[in-house]
């Protein structure tokens, strides 16, 4: 009796961990089939003769990885700016009306506004050329958890050629968008990832392509053939 009920707890236990793999295995699988949706997806909006829904995954790893961007903080910039054009405004005011105090014919008038213009001119040039010292490069870095995907994919030619194409894709998995290749082509990871893979870029012409080109050849030949058997039939 307590032999049966020992192998009842056995199989009770192998029926709960083989629901539990079940269950993960089928977690991973749709994780990986939104993965190639979202694939299928940049593909059909940037790539020209995309054959639809052809993308495959080969290969897929997901890992947290942090992601450093450079970008100008024009902050200091912004704020420098600010205080040239109030400063050039106050300046402005005070240097015509200092000049119109001397004014006497409205030649003088024009000759203020002229000379005006051409201080404001001066003076933005020098602004600008100082402007460049004033503009920062930062490094944000951010740790983004990465789906990186080796993937394989057709494009259509004329409705009958297709051709075999690859790519590398990688997915932010938090906030669902795919990182440009540029921006992480420098991280470790991703460079590991795709030397692990770099036979997936070896891809293969199609061989139906070459049988459809030697069917229109054969029928370029034959065609003519056949029609000048007709015309030789007919007239003898």
């Amino acid at each position: 009796m307590k032999f049966i009920q020992k192998l009842s707890v056995i199989g009770l236990s192998v029926c709960l961990l083989s629901i539990v793999f079940s269950s993960a295995s089928m977690a991973t699988k749709i994780v990986t089939e939104d993965h190639l949706n979202s694939v299928n997806n940049k593909n059909k909006n940037e790539i020209h003769n995309y054959k639809n829904d052809s993308a495959k995954t080969l290969a897929q790893e997901t890992k947290t990885v942090l992601i450093k961007t450079e970008r100008e903080d024009k902050s200091l910039l912004e704020q420098k700016t600010k205080e040239f054009e109030e400063k050039m405004k106050m300046e402005q005011i005070a240097f015509i009306e200092e000049g119109l105090k001397k004014a006497t014919t409205l030649q003088d008038v024009e000759k203020v506004k002229s000379e005006a213009a051409n201080l404001l001119k001066k003076e933005k040039e020098l602004f600008k050329k100082e402007s460049k010292k004033y503009v920062k490069t930062v490094i944000d870095t951010e740790k983004v958890n990465l789906a990186m995907i080796s993937s394989s994919y057709k494009t259509l030619i004329d409705d009958f050629f297709t051709f075999n194409k690859h790519g590398f894709y990688y997915y932010d998995v938090n906030k669902n968008e795919f990182i440009p290749n540029d921006k992480v082509k420098t991280i470790e990871e991703v460079k590991e990832f795709e030397k692990k893979h770099k036979e997936d870029t070896i891809v293969k012409d199609n061989p139906i392509n070459t049988l459809i080109l030697f069917i229109l050849l054969g029928s370029l030949c034959i065609i003519p053939l056949f029609i000048s058997k007709r015309q030789n039939e007919a007239w003898s």
